[in-house]
């Protein structure tokens, strides 16, 4: 007795189901790992920077100020005391601006002049090649020299490191981030509580940071579920004095975004009137209804924002604060707004070519294939080096997807994962890949062509699954081993990639003369990957690769413990 075909089908969707779990589990596994392991470092070694690390910009420096002024910045001193100018890092307040596959700190020195004196890599956890060329790149890491803090914040020109595109533009977003984004206070130094927010939002409790931003966070119940958010006034506002001193605000959204209520802090201010502003209600309900946006352009003496009576000036610099806050908040929004370049839409148009060429009868057209496939090798290959790797898939799996600064990579990843997880198509190496579109042109183009012998042809079988095992492993302890060496796709960024990746690469295009698509089929670990998800006639059984994906997801799970 046959089984019925709507049975099957029920099965292959179950199955294929538990596929996508068993990938996004890694997934999530590898990301959970890699905040383990921050959490970890950040209580062992903070990385601070020592005095070695700035005699190139300061070759007159003695020793460095132990304390971060109110801007987040440490002063270098001469041998007799005297300033030579500052510094201060992009890390931690830019460590979600994602360049390659993962954050740059950034260190940005000043002169005695609060001008640009140069900026250095402190530390880096992108691709090594990537971070090695723009360590040698001397035009990069000069061009900001002479420009105030302002001025450099507001600096647009993206004039990266050839070969190293990605990462270079993620490091200008950080410094540009860091410089027009919030600074660290020195006045009010105790941490956002629970007990905090729970005057705003009775029913908090947890709180989340806004990524990005050190004065937001988001207020949840004991369910999960959203209250709000908050805003804190210091340090934007620690410079505004009411009688005698700053004061810090704590302000209320709902979750129609709208402000719902303020709740004073810590102050300097005197005590008796910061008593008078607690216990009044009027005040703070003129400000209720108020986007961040409205909150921010809010001229709050045109508006007839009245004081609170006996606490006027106190309740004047909270209402200045809350304004310098909201705008401070808006302008880090306005920077991490998707900053798509020319790179990202010429990669967008290639790859929605490619996949209307691959999903129609198109794919057939022998005048057009390999025309189509010269543009993949010249210019998403060559010219832009966008391509899938298991370097990219970890490293966002551990740092996060970068929309801000690679649109064009993301929508070439998002299609190659959901098309063959959606339909039974692989899009991605037939129509997309450069390096298996160079492999395509190469085909039998020699005369002698060689048959893999049947024992050699199981012994390499498992060599993709080996590679993903690598991936696995390696982010999972921590260690130091950079994926891009395991795969051909950094050498078509033949500028910047090391030995290793460039020995891949000749040895697998090499193959293919012979034999064609050698490395597609015998050594591809990300190409394995993305066959794994695809759909298939066969997707309602349980096969050997179900065992592998499952026996990597174990392996995860195992060194999570």
């Amino acid at each position: 007795m046959t089984e019925a075909p709507s049975s099957g089908r029920a099965r292959g969707h179950a199955l294929h189901l538990v596929r996508v779990l068993l990938f996004a589990g890694v997934l999530a596994l590898i990301h959970s790992k890699s905040e383990e392991l921050a959490a970890a470092r950040a209580l062992t070694a903070s990385s601070p920077v020592q005095l070695e690390e700035v005699l190139d910009l300061f070759p007159a420096a003695a020793s460095l100020s132990e304390t971060p002024d109110e801007r987040g910045r440490r002063e270098v001193l001469d041998a007799a005391g005297l300033r030579l100018g500052s510094f201060v890092r992009t890390s931690p307040l830019a460590d979600d601006v994602i360049g390659f596959c993962g954050p740059t700190d950034t260190l940005i020195a000043f002169d005695a002049r609060d001008r640009v004196l140069g900026t250095k890599i402190h530390s880096s956890q992108d691709t090594r090649d990537h971070v090695a060329a723009i360590r040698g790149d001397k035009r990069f890491l000069s061009q900001l020299i002479g420009l105030t803090s302002e001025e450099a914040a507001l600096n647009k020109q993206v004039d990266g490191v050839s070969g190293a595109t990605l990462t270079s533009i993620a490091i200008q977003e950080g410094v540009r981030l860091r410089l027009g984004g919030t600074r660290t206070s020195l006045r009010f130094t105790d941490p956002v509580e629970v007990s905090d927010a729970v005057a705003l939002f009775p029913e908090a409790s947890s709180l989340e940071p806004l990524a990005g931003s050190s004065s937001r966070w988001r207020v949840f119940d004991a369910d999960g579920a959203t209250l709000g958010s908050l805003l804190r006034t210091s340090p934007a506002a620690d410079a505004v004095v009411g009688y005698q001193g700053p004061s810090d605000t704590l302000v209320g959204f709902g979750t129609d975004g709208r402000l719902s209520g303020l709740s004073l802090q810590k102050t300097y201010d005197n005590e008796e009137y910061a008593v008078y502003l607690r216990e009044d209600d009027y005040y703070p309900a003129q400000f209720k209804g108020f986007t961040l946006a409205e909150l921010a352009g809010l001229d709050w003496r045109e508006a007839g924002i009245d004081g609170v009576s006996g606490s006027t000036l106190i309740s004047d610099s909270i209402s200045e604060g809350m304004v310098l806050a909201a705008r401070a908040e808006r302008e880090l929004q306005e920077m991490s707004k998707l900053h798509w370049q020319a790179r990202d839409l010429g990669t967008a148009l290639v790859v929605l070519l490619g996949v209307v060429i691959g999903m129609s009868s198109l794919r057939s057209n022998e005048r057009l294939r390999p025309v189509f496939l010269c543009v993949l090798v010249g210019y998403l290959g060559l010219v832009n080096g966008d391509m899938l790797s298991q370097a990219l898939l970890v490293g966002w799996a551990q740092h996060g997807v970068p929309l801000e600064t690679a649109g064009g990579l993301v929508l070439l990843t998002a299609a190659a994962l959901l098309i063959p997880i959606t339909t039974k198509r692989n899009v991605y190496c037939s129509h997309v890949c450069p390096h298996g579109a160079l492999q395509q042109l190469v085909k039998r183009r020699l005369p002698w062509q060689a048959e893999v012998p049947k024992r050699l042809a199981r012994a390499l079988r498992p060599l993709p699954l080996l590679l993903l095992a690598v991936c696995v492993v390696v982010p999972m302890t921590g260690g130091a081993f950079s994926l891009v060496d395991l795969e051909p796709f950094d050498a078509w960024v033949f500028s910047v990639a090391g030995w290793p990746t460039l020995t891949v690469a000749a040895v697998g295009l090499t193959a293919s003369l012979f034999v064609p698509m050698a490395y597609c089929k015998y050594g591809c670990p990300t190409g394995a990957l993305l066959e794994f998800l695809r759909r298939s006639s066969k997707s309602d059984r349980w096969s050997p690769r179900d065992w592998a994906a499952l026996s990597l997801f174990a392996l995860a799970a195992a060194l999570s413990v």
